[in-house]
C-alpha cells in the first residue's frame, strides 16, 4: 500500500512540474487600433418619467458608460471607483453614475449633487 501511495505522489509531482516550451506558448497582442466592445443601449426612466439611454462599453482595459438624457448631448463617463455598497461608479466633469440592481438600474447625480434613481421600465 505504501508503494502505491508513493508511486501516485511521484506521478502527481512529475506532472505538476512540467516545463512549458516558450516557443509553443501563445501570446495575445493588443494594438492601439483595437475595436471597442459596446453593449446594447438600455432605456431607463426615473420616478418623474425622465428617460435616459445608458450604454456600457470597453475603453481599453476599463469599462466606461455613455449616458444621454432626452434632448441633451451624450456624456461619456469613465470608471473611477466603487461605492460603499460595492457598486461601480463612473464620473466625468458633469455627472456621476452608480450602477444598481446588477446593471438594471442606476443613480445619476449632477455636479451640484442632485441625484435621481433610474430603472429599466
Amino acid at each position: 500500500m505504501k508503494n502505491v501511495c508513493l508511486a501516485l505522489i511521484t506521478v502527481f509531482l512529475l506532472n505538476s512540474c512540467k516545463k512549458t516550451d516558450p516557443e509553443t506558448a501563445t501570446e495575445v497582442s493588443t494594438s492601439s487600433t483595437e475595436v471597442s466592445q459596446t453593449q446594447k443601449p438600455v432605456q431607463m426612466v426615473n420616478s418623474a418619467g425622465e428617460e435616459i439611454t445608458v450604454t456600457y462599453f470597453a475603453e481599453g482595459p476599463q469599462v466606461a458608460v455613455k449616458i444621454q438624457k432626452a434632448g441633451q448631448p451624450e456624456e461619456k463617463l469613465s470608471a473611477k471607483t466603487t461605492s460603499s455598497n460595492g457598486n461601480p461608479v463612473f464620473t466625468n466633469d458633469n455627472y456621476m453614475w452608480e450602477i444598481t440592481q446588477e446593471g438594471k438600474g442606476g443613480r445619476l447625480s449632477d455636479k451640484d449633487g442632485n441625484g435621481s434613481e433610474y430603472k429599466e421600465p
